[in-house]
């Protein structure tokens, strides 16, 4: 109970920041440039920025306004990602990415207000008898969900869904976890663009057993399966990244690959680069590819506009990336034609 206490006064303070920030609706980014000519290219980064409060993460503030800084360099030379796919974005310095990097258009994910209090049905019932009250179940959730997608194009819909309340393990109970929806205006493509970005339960770091861990991470795949289904036009194209926390659990691996993959018909973005055989050895992809937590999954619409066109670490380890972060975001290139 101790280490619970100490989490939930960390917690709570991170609570009054950010508890009340925006829905997932379309927000404007002050100071943010609008971007300039139409192109048919399309960039999207997945980024795990490790935007916790001290002293869960300590000099994160720092951090962060380095990661910021560092987007608006790339858009100083033309080279910044069009689309940012934000995990862990839970304090303010995280939130404010967008406007230091320059991106015009936000959606932010689920708040603590979306996730149900309502025992889940389709849960086992035992798993939800055997709560771990020293591990950071049945607390409610604290803060949001981190998730946040920043857009140098139009976001012209947004859609949002929190698990429930019960549908967790561990520490991770704490956050409202789910997955955020962005509807995207490329310049030059006749129907918006569908990204969508989502952080599933840990394993080891949600203080509780693999298998109990693993339980809730497997009601969350079906979720976010659901989700997709109702939400995504089978005709449209399609990105979906963030943090799925897969590693090489077999349980979590059979889990995803069930119903066709997490986003039925797609490929994964640096699986596919990989199979090439014109792909230059990266060691930076090669540990995010290693570790297989950070991935993008991509689907062509019924006209086939989406084609991947490279995969790239733009803060790698010798760019002082871990310095960062604990993860390395990574963006894909795509051409819509």
């Amino acid at each position: 109970m101790l280490r619970l206490a100490a989490v939930a006064a960390v917690f709570s303070v991170l609570a009054v920041n950010v508890a009340g920030g925006a829905p997932a609706a379309v927000a404007p980014v002050t100071g943010a440039s609008v971007p300039g000519e139409p192109s048919s290219e399309l960039s999207v980064m997945t980024y795990n920025v490790k935007g916790l409060p001290w002293p869960v993460a300590l000099g994160r503030s720092s951090a962060l306004l380095e990661i910021g800084r560092r987007f608006r360099h790339l858009r100083a030379q033309g080279k910044q990602p069009h689309v940012v796919l934000l995990q862990e974005a839970f304090i303010p310095e995280a939130k404010a990415l967008g406007a230091i990097g320059g991106y015009p258009y936000m959606v932010t994910g689920p708040q603590p207000r979306d996730s149900s209090a309502v025992p889940t049905p389709s849960l086992d019932q035992d798993f939800r008898a055997r709560v771990h009250w020293g591990k950071g179940e049945g607390e409610g959730k604290w803060v949001d969900s981190g998730l946040v997608i920043l857009s140098d194009y139009p976001i012209v819909a947004a859609a949002k869904m929190a698990f429930p309340q019960d549908a967790c393990a561990g520490y991770d109970c704490l956050a409202t976890k789910g997955v955020v929806l962005a509807r995207i205006k490329v310049p030059g493509v006749d129907k918006p663009v569908t990204v969508v970005d989502t952080h599933l339960n840990s394993r080891h770091a949600s203080g509780v057993s693999t298998h109990r861990a693993n339980e809730a991470y497997v009601w969350q795949i079906g979720a976010l399966r659901q989700f997709i289904a109702e939400k995504v036009d089978p005709g449209s194209d399609v990105i979906f990244g963030g943090d799925f926390n897969l590693g090489h659990d077999s349980d979590r691996l059979a889990a995803a690959a069930q119903g066709g993959g997490l986003l039925p018909g797609s490929h994964e973005a640096i699986a596919t680069i990989w199979g090439r055989a014109d792909t230059p050895s990266d060691t930076d992809l090669n540990f995010v590819r290693d570790r297989a937590k950070d991935k993008e999954y991509f689907r062509a619409g019924k006209r086939a506009q989406l084609h991947l066109t490279g995969v790239e670490v733009p803060f790698g380890a010798g760019a002082g990336g871990f310095s960062l972060s604990d993860h390395l975001g990574f963006v894909a290139d795509f051409k819509l034609r």
